[in-house]
């Protein structure tokens, strides 16, 4: 069962990333398109902005999971380090069970939000929606959610004693 949810995860975390590829490289040609636009034609584009704007809202949630994911979120350690072995895996457990809780209350909140974006439309760009960057939100604090549960698992049950069990 455990491989079969990691190769799941790493499909998820591939997809995650190729996304968060395209979209820096659409931010990054539209920025560029509206510097030339701007400064040479002087005529800028009025849709570039909110584009950036918006796509950037999406990069902002994907690095927030991929830095979940990879543990690489800024942390204090001084009080974590002087605990005991065991006082820090259910110091770690209590964390990741918060950012279980804060990550639920975001999915909760952000399909609300998702729902109400439905029927607001972006200013400059024709055919968007709101519901469109809402999304983000529960969208990857689901797989937060996920990535954070793994991790439980990962603390209390090694790998090598997963592995052991199914043979």
């Amino acid at each position: 069962m455990r491989k079969f949810i990691d190769k799941c995860m790493s499909a998820v975390e591939q997809l995650l990333n190729w996304l968060a590829v395209v979209m820096f490289i659409v931010i990054f040609c539209a920025a560029m398109a509206q510097i030339v636009m701007r400064w040479i034609f002087n005529n800028p584009f009025t849709w570039s902005e909110e584009l950036i704007r918006l796509l950037f809202v999406w990069i902002c949630f994907l690095g927030w999971t991929f830095a979940s994911k990879h543990g690489t979120h800024i942390q204090i350690t001084a009080v974590i380090n002087t605990l005991p072995p065991m006082g820090q895996k259910i110091l770690a457990t209590f964390n990741l069970l918060l950012t279980i809780m804060f990550s639920v209350l975001l999915v909760v909140y952000g399909i609300e939000m998702t729902r109400k974006g439905v029927s607001m439309q972006a200013v400059s760009l024709p055919g968007v929606n709101f519901a469109m960057v809402y999304v983000a939100c529960p969208a990857c604090n689901a797989v937060i959610c996920i990535y954070e549960i793994l991790k439980i698992f990962d603390l209390w049950i090694p790998k090598a004693e997963v592995k052991e069990a199914s043979v």
